[in-house]
């Protein structure tokens, strides 16, 4: 944006790009009729006759002495001029170029033009883990979930269906109800008789303790589980509502921020729009020259 500033006067005075464009465009038409000057450029005369005719007649008069030695002046004139348009076209791109960059500055880098810090966008905060719960609790407490997880499988595993318990339980009492079975046929049939070796009291007893247990230590489990969710849900949650207010705040900024923006380009531009492109001093002569013609 800088290197462009060499087009424009910092007095104000000068030419606005369609006073430019026309100038340029006037030299562009005096280069043409110079150049067509010189495309026409013959050093001889050609004249013709009829024979037997004694009286020539002109077709084309040579080039003078004057003509010749004007040739480098008009050769300068037409370098001048096209120097003038390229400088004058040069200027006319840089303002447009001043003006895209305007119109396109994104808001970082307006930001940083203006040495303002740019609102960073709010990340999410650390989510309490289970894992992590665990790993906080003191030696006694995370090995007492240990405990009571490892009791309440083992308990679970016996007196459930298909436990050992259970089963042993089960048998007993359909053995109480059919005390004999018979297998095999003929002289080698064979009766077996099933006697309890403990009473169905102490199995039932037995049975419905082991149940307390489990259902005690299953509790107690689901206490710890319980304040473990509780503890890693209130920390989803606070999470996640700073996360929310972080993002309107952040939302905030940047809507502030882009407002800067929109009133810095629309100032901006109506700046850019005004500068006046300025002829150098090398220029000037020919400036005023292809002027001088325009007004004709």
């Amino acid at each position: 944006m800088k290197k462009d500033m060499i087009f424009f006067a910092a007095d104000g005075q000068g030419l606005t790009s369609t006073s430019a464009n026309h100038v340029a465009n006037m030299a562009k038409e005096m280069v043409r009729g110079l150049d067509t000057w010189l495309s026409n450029l013959v050093f001889y005369s050609t004249q013709v006759s009829l024979i037997g005719s004694g009286t020539p007649n002109v077709l084309e008069h040579g080039a003078g002495a004057a003509d010749v030695e004007s040739v480098a002046g008009k050769l300068h004139t037409i370098a001048k001029a096209k120097s003038l348009i390229a400088w004058l076209r040069e200027a006319i791109k840089a303002k447009e170029r001043l003006l895209k960059e305007t119109e396109e500055l994104s808001v970082g880098d307006f930001a940083k033009e203006q040495g303002i810090e740019l609102p960073k966008p709010p990340e999410m905060g650390e989510i309490l883990t289970e894992d992590e719960y665990y790993a906080s609790l003191t030696l006694d407490e995370r090995n007492r979930y240990y405990e009571l997880e490892t009791l309440a499988a083992v308990i679970g595993q016996s007196i459930h269906p298909d436990g050992h318990f259970a089963d042993a339980r089960k048998a007993l009492t359909d053995h109480i109800q059919r005390p004999h079975e018979v297998r095999g046929d003929g002289r080698d049939t064979l009766i077996y008789t099933f006697e309890p070796t403990v009473s169905t009291e102490l199995v039932e007893d037995t049975y419905f303790t082991l149940q307390k247990q489990y259902r005690e230590a299953q509790a107690r489990l689901n206490s710890m589980k319980f304040e473990c969710q509780k503890a890693v849900t209130e920390s989803a949650v606070k999470a996640k509502t700073e996360y929310a207010e972080a993002v309107k705040r952040y939302g905030e900024e940047r809507r502030l921020l882009e407002a800067r923006l929109a009133e810095h380009i629309q100032r901006r531009v109506k700046e850019i729009a005004n500068y006046k492109i300025v002829v150098p001093e090398s220029l000037r002569e020919i400036f005023d020259e292809v002027n001088r013609l325009g007004k004709k």
